[in-house]
């Protein structure tokens, strides 16, 4: 389907394929949001003056453009101290509280020491993914934000718009360390068309399945391995997902998930332990 369109059109399409599924199933559901976590990672300090971000949960945030999101320090956020930071971009449909509560991360990932963002979705074109983009850089420019330890994340069109941010980017201060990519309507033909970013590790989650993308994390876990440099030996861990080593140290991670296109897969509950 996507890859059967005109070059450079794949990010449009595929960030155009609504999961309408979402909507449907996690419109009503409303239960409060989660409380800010306390981060226990003994963190880097020598963080620049004047930075004005706080601990604890901000919402309804505003980029330049208008979009929404949230931001969720740690309940003892110190200006002083650099925290890593893990922006999660929205499935089809979702506000930024909306996705908070979908994915379920904030407590996990104050832990350990992130500033968690999360951001509103849009009906997704190219305009959509540049309004995206604004998000990271103002949240840098008000929290004290380690650029070693920067995660890009999603589910669907979240995924996409992950994948589109990290091959697209050209600021090495904007690129993220790490990516996870879960049920993304992104093919191995799209990505073709892309240049490889710096090296980074990545992890892709990805039903064969699929409802909406079947089949589609085989074609993309086969480019990243091109893109990295991967070594042909694989591991498996104890999760059941593979592992290849790549070149300048990083890793590429492929796991085979069972979970309907609506569901945020269960194997993300090890996404930490990825990440550290």
């Amino acid at each position: 389907m996507i890859s059967q369109l005109k070059r450079g059109g794949w990010l449009i399409a595929a960030l155009a394929v609504s999961a309408v599924l979402f909507v449907l199933v996690q419109i009503w559901l409303t239960p409060p949001l989660p409380q800010a976590g306390v981060s226990v990672k003994d963190l880097p300090g020598d963080c620049p003056l004047g930075l004005r971000g706080t601990a604890g949960r901000h919402t309804d945030l505003q980029t330049i453009s208008g979009l929404r999101f949230s931001v969720v320090a740690p309940r003892n956020y110190q200006g002083t101290q650099r925290y890593g930071l893990l922006m999660m971009f929205p499935p089809a449909g979702f506000s930024n509280a909306s996705a908070e509560r979908f994915y379920q991360l904030t407590a996990q990932a104050n832990a350990h020491g992130y500033v968690v963002v999360y951001s509103a979705a849009i009906p997704l074109s190219r305009r959509a993914l540049l309004m995206q983009h604004e998000v990271v850089p103002q949240v840098m420019a008000t929290w004290c934000i380690d650029p070693s330890r920067m995660v890009f994340a999603g589910h669907s069109d979240g995924g996409s718009v992950t994948t589109g941010l990290t091959v697209r980017e050209k600021d090495q201060a904007l690129q993220p360390s790490s990516i996870v990519i879960s049920a993304a309507g992104i093919t191995a033909e799209d990505l073709q068309q892309e240049h490889c970013p710096a090296p980074l590790s990545v992890t892709l989650l990805h039903n064969p399945d699929d409802e909406l993308f079947p089949g589609y994390g085989q074609g993309t876990a086969k480019w990243w391995g091109q893109c990295m440099q991967c070594s042909n030996a694989v591991s498996v861990e104890a999760t059941g997902c593979h592992i290849r080593q790549c070149s300048a140290g990083k890793i590429l991670r492929h796991c085979v998930t069972t979970e309907s296109h609506s569901n945020w897969p269960s194997v993300s509950a090890h996404m930490f332990e990825w990440l550290n």
